[in-house]
């Protein structure tokens, strides 16, 4: 059993991220015992940049980097059978090392091309699977949302400013939102919540390879999860193949304007990603009601 000791995500500000390089061969071997060829630059995300020998695979993280319990919980998903690349546990039993002054953890490379909307159905169905593990000791949600207070402190900032009452109103309703939501009493079930497209890589068959980054996995409705569906370009076809029914739908709000929320704070309070805040924030803000219109034949409430 394991707790991954974590909540949300948290940010920290700062200003352009560097240009990285790997950890030495000498680095890794002394930190995790593993051999490993030339580190080559791989894909990153908007947290880490990524290297790769094509054998094993080196996540270095830009701020703060996932939990050792995070990182030993990808071992206990794939002993369950879900396809998860298990971190590698350094020679000093935690899981992450220090590369100048970021921490870094060591995984084995999984090839597969990154998923796309057109694989929706098949990350719906690996969805499904993960909400069906039971007996996890993780954290409960508390829907605790640090992007309310990013947001209420840099209303003024440059990025927003004239668009700063859209901003406040959209914060004001999540607050309504969260408080409407802890007040429904729905199971709360093992959620990854960022199962989007740029997390899971398919193989050739279209098959899921992988499912990646775990670090913000908690006990949750499963609504915090689905609202992926709600991103994409079709969320019925997602909806359908997950074969969702009486969902919740003020979970299904909250989790939805909570993730827009989320994608525009982050990239304030970092001051990275300037097209992002239109293309991941505001566009997908002005998107929840039509989005919740879509799924409302799925929920009950």
């Amino acid at each position: 059993m394991t707790s991954t000791g974590r909540t949300r995500q948290r940010y920290h500000p700062g200003s352009m991220w560097r240009e990285a390089t790997p950890p030495t061969t000498t680095q890794v071997r002394d930190a995790f015992g593993v051999e490993v060829g030339e580190l080559r630059p791989h894909p990153g995300g908007f947290e880490a940049d990524a290297f790769t020998d094509g054998r094993w695979f080196v996540k270095l993280w830009r701020q703060q980097p996932d939990s050792d319990a995070a990182l030993a919980l990808t071992a206990e998903l794939a002993a369950r059978g879900i396809p998860v690349p298990a971190a590698r546990q350094a020679l000093d039993g935690s899981y992450t090392s220090k590369h100048h002054g970021r921490r870094y953890a060591l995984f084995p490379f999984v090839d597969g091309r990154q998923a796309t909307w057109n694989d929706a159905d098949a990350i719906a169905r690996a969805m499904r699977t993960v909400h069906e593990i039971a007996d996890l000791v993780l954290p409960r949600t508390d829907m605790d949302e640090w992007c309310i207070e990013v947001l209420r402190d840099r209303h003024d900032h440059p990025w927003i400013v004239d668009r700063r009452d859209e901003v406040m109103a959209n914060v004001d309703r999540l607050e309504a939102v969260i408080e409407r939501a802890r007040a429904i009493d729905v199971p709360h079930i093992v959620c990854h919540h960022d199962l989007f497209p740029h997390n899971v890589l398919v193989d050739r068959d279209g098959r899921v390879a992988t499912l990646l980054d775990w670090g913000q996995t908690m006990l949750a409705p499963r609504e915090h999860d689905l609202f992926t569906a709600l991103c994409g370009p079709d969320p019925a076809r997602f909806l359908h193949a997950y074969g969702a029914q009486r969902l919740d739908l003020t979970h299904l709000e909250y989790a939805r304007l909570a993730r827009s929320l989320h994608d525009l704070a982050a990239r304030i309070y970092n001051e990275v990603d300037l097209d992002g805040v239109n293309t991941w924030g505001f566009d997908l803000l002005r998107r929840v009601d039509a989005d919740l219109a879509l799924a409302r034949p799925f929920c009950d409430r």
